[in-house]
């Protein structure tokens, strides 16, 4: 049986501690701040603060991809050692990633045809994706085989749950993300936009919050509703904030105080997403039930 490696790219948000602690090559992703770009080095030398303090006094920011011969590079870089990649990838609608990934597949593949390379779109951003990257390291350190950890993160991908407040919602309009209409409503009334991931793996603004106050609250009560009395959904909650500390702060004890999580991430949110969501924005993300919409 050949060995394998799972693989993933930075939009995935897996911090860089459990990258180097279970051996996970990711692929670096872009960002450009003020013509500057940089890849996002998942933490390991970011400056949140300086990068949210720059978007707060008007820079702009934007993401784009990388060419296909660099991912097709990461992929050789791997499979010329006689070993597979399960490579789990950023939401397919959010980024044009995904497609590029495909086609440096199929030239990787051509190169080492009896490798194999399977490309998942995770249908899920920052560690919403991440937590399936997590929890197929844990199955691999399990010793489940290639095809069950694939069959694993396939069957349960829905279960990852994204519930997000924003500041503003014009960062999304500005990058795309989001129509022109539903940011112009949302900031015309002065309410916390709530947006989440669809089956698709879109964004969608499904609620508002009046108060930031009233917005830990809400979050914590969107867990609550998404709860499943198993190991998965306990393994593993990650709290989000771009340059939010006290909120999140606060949503993280709440979720304390409600649940028994083994393990509560609190992270910052990386300067790719946060090019996107923009300063303020808080996040919660489970294994819960199963995306509705």
């Amino acid at each position: 049986m050949r060995e394998f490696v799972i693989m993933t790219d930075s939009d995935t948000e897996i911090p860089y501690t459990f990258a180097d602690e279970h051996q996970i090559p990711v692929f670096l992703m872009p960002y450009t701040v003020d013509g500057k770009e940089e890849l996002y080095d998942l933490g390991r030398n970011t400056d949140f603060k300086g990068f949210y303090t720059k978007l707060r006094q008007g820079a702009e920011a934007s993401t784009s991809t990388r060419s296909p011969l660099d991912i097709q590079e990461f992929f050789e870089g791997i499979i010329k050692d006689h070993k597979d990649v399960i490579y789990i990838c950023f939401s397919s609608q959010l980024s044009a990633h995904y497609e590029l990934a495909l086609g440096a597949r199929e030239k990787a593949l051509e190169n080492y045809p009896e490798a194999k390379i399977t490309i998942i779109d995770s249908k899920g951003i920052a560690m919403g994706a991440g937590l399936l990257v997590y929890h197929a390291v844990k199955l691999k350190e399990e010793g489940k085989s290639f095809d069950e950890i694939v069959e694993w993160v396939e069957k349960n991908k829905m279960r990852t749950l994204h519930f997000f407040s924003v500041d503003s919602l014009n960062y999304l309009k500005r990058t795309g993300r989001l129509s022109a209409v539903t940011a112009t409503i949302g900031s015309i009334l002065d309410l916390k936009p709530i947006l989440t991931l669809t089956r698709e793996g879109k964004i969608l603004a499904f609620d508002k919050v009046k108060g930031r106050k009233k917005v830990v609250k809400y979050l914590a009560d969107k867990v609550s509703e998404n709860a499943v009395d198993d190991d998965i959904f306990r393994e593993l909650c990650v709290v989000y904030n771009a340059d939010n500390v006290e909120q999140a702060t606060a949503l993280k004890e709440e979720l304390e105080r409600r649940f028994q999580f083994k393990n509560l991430w609190f992270m910052d949110v990386g300067p790719v997403l946060g090019c996107h969501c923009g300063p303020g924005t808080m996040a919660v993300l489970i294994m819960g039930k199963e995306r509705t919409v």
